[in-house]
């Protein structure tokens, strides 16, 4: 292969391209001169025609001053006569006849002037003047007519005709009041038919016109004229704009119309009609019939400014035409290919010294690089043009080839860090079309081999739900980006369409120094999951502290309201005991003592959601819950309600207060009673081993109102129902203490209010789930012992005592005793106090009732006052009643101590005994029971009883 050298291969490039620029140059140099030429003959042209047109004009106009004069010379004498207020006379008459006379002998081109009166407006005697010679005037008319003719030199005056009055070269004059030229027509003058083309002139006084004059000029005798005006030896003519051939070179075309349409057999196209109608110049080429070529130029013949009726029009033969300008297009077209030739030379002799040699230099530097020569610096840096462009840009490449070696093993260790990210990263363009990504990108993404995402979205490789998680996303990111040059958000439920699944992922975004969009994504389905947790756990703390709150504020309402129950009780079991069976007032006593038992029995739900404890605890088998349950609750609903019981074999054994769960239960299942739909449905409960799944569909809402033990084994009781279910609003607060969707009358609020609190104080679970017009299921879940078979010692209980029934048949005597016994009552209670008071009295003891702790117990240490029993409440101010009793029997342990309270979450019947208590009640308490059991603690030593 033959290698040429560098300036060889520059010309070899450009040689072809200066062919086509010298090929070019000629090509529009031959335009060039074409268009000149053209445009240089068509300005000629139209220059000739528009200086044939003027002497046309002038000598028409001078034609038609023949009339006017004849118009003036009518109009003076009668706008004379007019404003001396008196006509015309004959003489008049007679001067304008002999002017109209010689007016035509001097103007012979002038075939006939003629004059022809309104009737009556040069006076009254025309038919005078016809006597005088009988070729003026019209007889009988009242007009004053006059037609002078002239024929081969001689002159003739004669009438005009009868009609004369109606024909166009009279009437229309007479209609425009101004001058009239029309067209050429055909009239006989001295009987010889002529082609004429007549000039009217309204001859006017003031506004009133009282004649025409007019001028008729023979169209063959002004063809002569115009056959010696033959600019370029071609002919001209003259049409006007009603298309009618004024002039033409063919005699026999003279005033006829020129015919319109396409083709060369037509005079005249359709698009030169339209400048015909307006008298407006144009020029264009058509072929002829003959099928030579010409070039046809108009102008406008004006006989005065504005009238625009006509057109000169020259037809001028092409070859005819160009000749005398082919000597400009030859020399146009040389001087074009003289430059072209010159420009190629110097820009081959340009290029040569310009490029080609730098070029050289250039490319020897190149060559270097390419071979690892870095060490000799590049020439021709200091030239001020491109070359030293390329040689700067050149000099300052090789200066960064050692640093471009240095970072490509930095980008190396970038890379394979980012490589290894466990975040995934993307560089995305403005149209987030990915340009990178990482191996944990494409993780994400489910996508395996990168190149399938170079380019193209992520929102392609990811479920439609996704998709549009991300097309919502991609507006915030937009605005955070334009306006902190940063965004973060989270996207939950990230799903693609491989079948990768990730519940949450934080996306982070940023602006690229590049213009790039920097996206970092990172799992946070875990952290998501903590913080749901932390929420929920927050949340259960949050309701687990109202229900403490609404337990403290109810054992402390419960204190209150026990006293005033115990002493409304206290006294209606006097009033029993004192009225006769036969008073009308006993039965309202007993109906007191009824309602009171009711309200008891309410501040004990109130006092049981109020306790943090389990009361006392054994170790019961599993199933003993619901089995002992069983005959209790189907009991308690109707027949219609279906009532299924199923406990799983092998269950482990628990640590549990029965009657408390049986409570539970009971509650549970009139809650579910109460919630049919109609007068029957279906109760389910069931005891199982945990863990079990408790999920339900979408549309069922779910709450954890108290944390499972997940920790530790467990059974789970699932109380169901197929009733009217509950709204979230309300599902949320059902456990709530006073709160029911029950009707007035129907529930206090306090059976799920007492469940928590009993579930609470087992250390269990609480969950539920509802759906309005499904049903709900309540969930219990309760720690078991670990090895079932080994139980745990149950702590020690008190024996408890029998209890005395409430109130008392009329005639009771109190039971035999050693004798009157002196008692000390604390109260901070007033009416408790009194109440007490009045119990013991009836019994005839000795009573003494004080409001202060510290008071009854310095009386209670005088030994002189021989105090025998103490009877106190818990909860006063100064100190409490397990303190009192303690002081007191540290100074006499035989004293006999009773502690009475009306709230027993801080103490029971273990506290009060390990406090030194011989006997415990709960307010509102039976004053008879206290009495009896007073009695019996005094006769028999000081036993321990409990009430």
């Amino acid at each position: 292969m033959i290698r040429f050298s560098l300036p060889m291969r520059l010309l070899l490039a450009i040689l072809p391209a200066t062919g086509l620029m010298l090929g070019g140059m000629i090509a529009v140099t031959v335009h060039l001169s074409q268009q000149v030429v053209e445009r240089f003959m068509n300005d000629y042209c139209r220059d000739t025609a528009q200086r044939e047109a003027q002497p046309i004009g002038a000598s028409i106009r001078e034609e038609i001053t023949i009339a006017e004069g004849a118009a003036r010379r009518v109009s003076n004498p009668a706008a004379t006569r007019e404003q001396e207020g008196r006509a015309p006379t004959l003489a008049h008459r007679l001067q304008i006849t002999e002017y109209i006379h010689q007016a035509e002998t001097v103007h012979p081109e002038a075939v006939g002037v003629w004059f022809y009166a309104e009737p009556d407006t040069l006076g009254p005697d025309a038919d005078a003047l016809a006597a005088k010679d009988f070729q003026v005037g019209m007889p009988g008319t009242g007009r004053y007519a006059l037609f002078a003719t002239s024929q081969e030199g001689t002159v003739r005056l004669q009438s005009p005709p009868d009609d004369f009055a109606a024909q166009d070269y009279y009437a229309r004059a007479l209609r425009s009041h101004r001058l009239t030229i029309l067209p050429p027509h055909i009239f006989p003058i001295q009987g010889v038919p002529t082609v004429l083309v007549s000039h009217a002139m309204p001859a006017m006084v003031g506004d009133r016109i009282i004649g025409v004059a007019g001028v008729d000029l023979d169209q063959r005798v002004r063809a002569r004229v115009y056959e010696g005006r033959r600019p370029f030896g071609a002919p001209i003519a003259i049409i006007n704009t009603y298309g009618v051939w004024g002039y033409h070179p063919d005699p026999t075309l003279l005033a006829s119309a020129a015919t319109i349409g396409e083709g060369p057999n037509y005079q005249f196209s359709p698009a030169e009609r339209v400048y015909i109608d307006q008298a407006q110049p144009y020029s264009l080429e058509r072929t002829l019939a003959d099928g030579s070529r010409m070039r046809r130029f108009t102008w406008p013949v004006d006989l005065f400014p504005g009238e625009g009726r006509r057109l000169l029009v020259m037809d001028v033969p092409l070859d005819r035409l160009a000749r005398p300008f082919a000597g400009i297009r030859t020399a146009i077209l040389m001087a074009g290919v003289l430059c072209a030739l010159l420009l190629t030379g110097l820009m081959v002799l340009a290029v040569r010294l310009i490029v080609a040699k730098p070029l050289l230099r250039l490319q020897e530097g190149v060559e270097n690089l390419n071979q690892g020569d870095y060490a000799q610096a590049l020439s021709d840096q200091d030239s001020p043009d491109v070359i030293g462009d390329l040689a700067r840009g050149l000099e300052n490449f090789r200066q960064t080839l050692v640093e471009r070696d240095r970072l490509r093993v930095d980008l190396q260790r970038v890379a394979a860090c980012i490589a290894l990210a466990h975040d995934a990263i993307f560089m995305m363009n403005r149209d987030y079309g990915v340009l990178y990504a990482n191996g944990q990108a494409l993780n994400l993404l489910g996508v395996t081999d990168a190149n399938d995402l170079l380019g193209r979205r992520i929102s392609q490789f990811v479920t439609p739900e996704t998709a549009a998680a991300l097309a919502g996303a991609r507006f915030q990111i937009t605005d955070g980006l334009a306006r902190r040059g940063m965004w973060t958000g989270v996207l939950d439920n990230w799903a693609t369409l491989s079948g990768h699944r990730v519940e949450a992922v934080e996306f982070t975004a940023s602006n690229d120094a590049s213009g790039d969009i920097l996206v970092v994504a990172r799992d946070v389905s875990e952290r998501d999951r903590a913080e749901r947790e932390r929420q929920v756990l927050q949340r259960q703390i949050l309701q687990q502290d109202k229900m403490e709150t609404v337990g403290r504020l109810a054992g402390g309402v419960a204190h209150d309201f026990n006293n005033l129950l115990g002493a409304m009780l206290g006294y209606a079991e006097f009033l029993l005991a004192d009225l006769p069976a036969d008073s009308p007032a006993r039965g309202y006593a007993e109906r007191i003592v009824a309602v009171g038992a009711r309200a008891k029995e309410l501040v004990r739900q109130i006092l049981g959601f109020a306790r943090t404890d389990a009361g006392v605890q054994e170790v019961v088998p599993a199933r003993a819950i619901v089995e002992d349950a069983q005959v209790v609750l189907r009991s308690t609903v109707p027949a219609t309600t279906r009532l299924t019981c199923t406990t799983e074999e092998g269950l482990p054994r628990l640590r549990a207060n029965k009657t408390q769960m049986m409570q539970v239960l009971m509650n549970l299942v009139i809650n579910a009673h109460d919630a049919r739909r109609g007068e029957s449905g279906d109760i389910t409960i069931r005891l199982n081993r945990g863990p079990l799944p408790f999920t339900f569909p979408a549309d069922w809402t779910v709450l954890d109102i108290l944390p499972t033990p997940a920790d530790r084994p467990h059974v789970v009781l699932e109380v169901t129902d197929q009733g009217t279910g509950l709204s979230p609003d309300h599902l949320a607060r059902m456990f709530e203490p006073f709160f029911t969707t029950k009707g007035q009358d129907k529930g206090t609020g306090l059976g799920l209010a007492n469940v928590h609190s009993i579930v609470k104080a087992h250390g269990g679970g609480l969950a539920v789930a509802s759906r309005l017009d499904t049903g709900t299921v309540i969930r219990i879940t309760l720690p078991c012992l670990a090895e079932p078979g080994v139980p745990n010692e149950p702590p020690a209980t008190a024996t408890p005592a029998a209890t005395t029934p409430v109130g008392a048949a009329p005639g009771h005597t109190a039971p035999a005793t050693t004798g009157r016994l002196r008692v000390m009552v604390v109260d901070d209670t007033e009416a408790m106090g009194d109440l007490l008071e009045e119990g013991l009295s009836r019994r005839g003891h000795d009573v003494t009732v004080s409001n202060d702790p510290g008071a009854a117990l310095a009386l209670l240490a005088d030994k002189t006052q021989g105090y025998h029993a103490l009877i106190t409440d818990q909860t006063m101010p100064g100190m409490t009643g397990l303190s009192l009793i303690h002081a007191a029997k540290g100074q006499n342990p035989q004293l006999i101590c009773m502690l009475c309270t009306g709230h027993s979450a801080a103490v029971d019947e273990a506290t009060a005994r390990a406090g030194g208590a011989d006997a415990f009640f709960t307010k509102p308490l039976s004053v008879k029971a206290l009495l009896d059991r007073l009695d019996a603690l005094y006769d028999k030593g000081t036993d321990w009883c409990l009430e």
